[in-house]
């Protein structure tokens, strides 16, 4: 497993949905002062953090292949792939918000139109799951990409962790390596917070901190030859709140830094 990690600098803002043009140059520069060079932004903030020197690795997120407008999916992939030609991105992730999928071979078809037009740029496809979505757990996610070859998933650990039964240790140990394009690094307390979306958002753990079993889950990795992009996902606006963002990303770099080695 590498040991060289990025950011997904949205964790350095106290309020990820509402900051304005300062804090994302704050969090921006904290990032890169920390030592960061590679991140994954969602796309709505790309040129707020234009100036940090931060490279926009991976682009977050597409929705529109998961519904039922053919239109709106064909629009999206066409934005996303002048996204990544223009950003030189590698990666797209692909999620849906949506509690259940009406069309699976709809979607399924959709997400490989998606996944072919933005090769076209040099990037892939990477889909993620959690709980609180159509694509809940692990399994699910793969029955999804499985048919679609040049469509990768996205392991963040704390959904990983907050799946409906646990880490799937089993499934994750028969997958191609090839085809875990991205792992998010955050680790989640003993106890899960009755509504998952708002842990998601706003308790996560340091790497390291809670109950994640990073150590078994790089070694599984290591076996089957994934050779993932990694990043940091520590939303917990709390921490930032208390520390600041400089201080923030450099406990941020720590903790990745500790479960990598």
């Amino acid at each position: 497993m590498k040991t060289d990690v990025g950011i997904c600098p949205a964790t350095l803002l106290v309020d990820a949905f509402g900051a304005g043009p300062d804090e994302l140059r704050a969090a921006g520069a904290a990032a890169t002062a920390a030592g960061f060079r590679d991140a994954s932004f969602w796309t709505f903030q790309l040129d707020g953090f234009a100036g940090s020197g931060l490279r926009p690795v991976v682009l977050e997120a597409a929705l529109a292949w998961a519904g039922d407008d053919a239109a709106a999916a064909a629009a999206e992939a066409e934005q996303y792939a002048a996204l990544a030609a223009e950003r030189s991105s590698s990666l797209v992730m692909a999620v849906t918000m949506a509690p259940t999928i009406t069309d699976v071979a709809r979607a399924r078809r959709q997400l490989g139109d998606l996944a072919r037009v933005v090769a076209e740029q040099g990037a892939t496809v990477c889909v993620e799951f959690f709980a609180w979505s159509a694509l809940n757990d692990l399994r699910t996610t793969w029955d999804l990409v499985a048919p679609i070859p040049d469509v990768g998933l996205v392991l963040d650990t704390f959904h990983w962790q907050r799946q409906p039964g646990g880490p799937d240790w089993g499934l994750l140990a028969s997958l191609p390596g090839d085809r875990i394009c991205y792992v998010q690094l955050a680790d989640a307390g003993a106890t899960p917070m009755a509504d998952p979306e708002a842990e998601a958002m706003t308790a996560r753990l340091l790497p390291g901190e809670g109950v994640v079993d990073f150590a078994r889950l790089f070694d599984v990795l290591d076996a089957i030859g994934a050779d993932p992009f990694v990043a940091t996902e520590t939303f917990n606006p709390s921490v930032v709140e208390r520390l600041g963002a400089d201080a923030a990303a450099l406990a941020i770099r720590d903790a990745a830094r500790s479960v990598l080695e």
